[in-house]
């Protein structure tokens, strides 16, 4: 089952699911599905009860539903309460007063780490800066708490910066895919300060293919999993770009609201999953951005 089927990352998670051979639910707010899924419900994470009708008889639960987003969270906080953290409780609550204990596989963020100059490992320092931030490490938090009290299992992978789109519409997704829109429709692509900050860069496919390869197995049971990827600059990224669309760079000083919720230099080290799992990466950046 997956939950929020129709956003970017749980729409591509559902598609690499069935191309993988598994049979899949699609869940979401909407009335449809947008990638036209066959087996398609729709289903509200707010309404308490209508989650105690779902049949969670299923091998596991994507709960890729909730909202993202940074500055935004301070203004908008009920909803971002609501969707990221009551509805994850909602949905733990029906499968509590079940009988079955699916695995709950659950994707967090970058964000609630610490930035550092180092690779992050999953055991290093947290920090939260924004509504969401708080909102991923209060989701980690309730997901130990009810496989403590309830016997639910979960896995969690921490995503860094993810782009690509393998269901039509735009390039990509965040980051990158600001990037795009300047760059085609400014002929600028900004950025602040001197573009130094370096992420880690994981195609969806590749991101889907880490939790796919290792979701089931028991070893990755009650687990926290940084996704792997392509460490780059987020200058080098932008000067890819702007030169595939023939636009410039520019560098402008922060905003002091966006430098009080930046969070450094934030690269993945990801040899736990890899150790456990062997999962090598299948698309690349500059192999990406040469076919489209």
């Amino acid at each position: 089952m997956v939950l929020g089927a129709n956003g970017y990352l749980g729409s591509h998670m559902a598609h690499y699911l069935e191309n993988s051979g598994w049979r899949v639910r699609d869940c979401d707010v909407q009335d449809k599905s947008a990638r036209g899924a066959s087996d398609y419900s729709p289903l509200d994470i707010l309404q308490a009860g209508d989650l105690k009708e779902i049949d969670w008889n299923v091998d596991c639960v994507f709960m890729f539903a909730g909202i993202t987003g940074t500055f935004s969270g301070f203004d908008h906080y009920e909803r971002f309460v609501a969707l990221n953290e009551l509805g994850l409780l909602n949905v733990l609550h029906g499968i509590r007063q079940s009988s079955q204990r699916p695995r709950i596989v659950y994707p967090s963020s970058r964000l609630v780490y610490r930035g550092a100059d180092l690779p992050l490992r999953e055991d290093d320092p947290k920090e939260a800066k924004t509504i969401y931030a708080v909102n991923k490490n209060a989701c980690e938090g309730i997901l130990e708490a009810y496989r403590n009290s309830f016997a639910i299992p979960y896995t969690v992978y921490r995503i860094c910066v993810p782009y690509g789109n393998d269901l039509g519409g735009d390039y990509s997704y965040g980051t990158i895919g600001s990037f795009f829109r300047q760059a085609r429709q400014a002929g600028t692509i900004r950025l602040f300060g001197d573009g130094s900050l370096r992420r880690t860069f994981t195609h969806v496919e590749d991101i889907c293919g880490q939790i796919i390869g290792s979701c089931c197995h028991e070893r990755s049971a009650n687990q926290v999993y940084n996704i792997g990827g392509e460490e780059f600059s987020l200058k080098e990224i932008a000067m890819r770009i702007a030169i595939k669309y023939h636009a410039e760079l520019v560098l402008a000083d922060w905003p002091d609201k966006d430098l009080r919720i930046e969070s450094g230099h934030t690269v993945f080290a990801a040899g736990k999953i890899q150790g456990a799992f062997h999962l090598g990466l299948r698309r690349s950046f500059a192999e990406w951005l040469a076919r489209i």
